[in-house]
């Protein structure tokens, strides 16, 4: 783009849109009022960036770039835009060559090798559906093992509140005296003497519930 004018508001504004990426986040977190004219804009940019010329990355850094077994997709994605951005002389092509080697074999690195993305803005679109769906997956986790834990809490009062619910299994019965007179005849026979005394009752049959 190219125009003329003396304004510096215009020159400020017209260089904020040529901005992306890092820069842009770095002008977009400037406070209010902290821009008098475009030439202070130019030296406080001059200044927040010239540390990162010897800071340059190379395409064995990109190719030494690993995801973390247990490091989310999103943090991963931000350190592969980051190095992209401070290899110099990067081709695109050559950038999503070094994306499917750099994760950690997951759905999304299948999806990649299945159907290789053809330009970043594919590749940021396609990882931000997939943080999406990792998100509800983990939120759908988290609801299950909340209403497991709530499950099992509620069995436990419920088996607290039951009349005996809390107490241990009694174990067999002791005799209750140490020793017992031998019978001298046979139990049936002792049995039918004593229902014909009437010193014992016959148990009536209660019925069946």
């Amino acid at each position: 783009m190219a125009f003329r004018t003396g304004c510096d508001a215009i020159w400020c504004r017209a260089f904020s849109l040529s901005l992306e990426g890092e820069a842009l986040d770095w002008f977009d977190s400037l406070p209010d009022g902290s821009i008098e004219n475009f030439k202070g804009l130019s030296n406080m940019f001059k200044n927040q960036f010239a540390a990162c010329r010897a800071q340059e990355a190379t395409i064995v850094d990109l190719m030494n770039l690993k995801q973390g077994k247990e490091e989310p997709l999103k943090a991963f994605m931000d350190r592969f835009q980051r190095t992209v951005r401070r290899v110099k002389g990067l081709s695109t092509e050559l950038a999503l060559q070094h994306v499917m080697p750099g994760l950690h074999p997951r759905p999304f690195k299948d999806s990649i090798c299945r159907n290789p993305p053809r330009s970043m803005e594919e590749l940021r679109q396609r990882t931000v559906d997939e943080i999406r769906v990792e998100d509800m997956k983990q939120r759908y986790r988290k609801e299950l093992q909340e209403a497991k834990a709530e499950k099992q809490e509620s069995r436990r009062d419920n088996q607290g509140s039951r009349p005996g619910g809390g107490k241990a299994r009694e174990g067999p019965r002791n005799p209750r005296f140490p020793q017992y007179t031998q019978l001298n005849a046979p139990r049936a026979q002792i049995l039918q003497e004593s229902l014909s005394a009437q010193v014992m009752q016959v148990p009536q049959q209660r019925p069946t519930p």
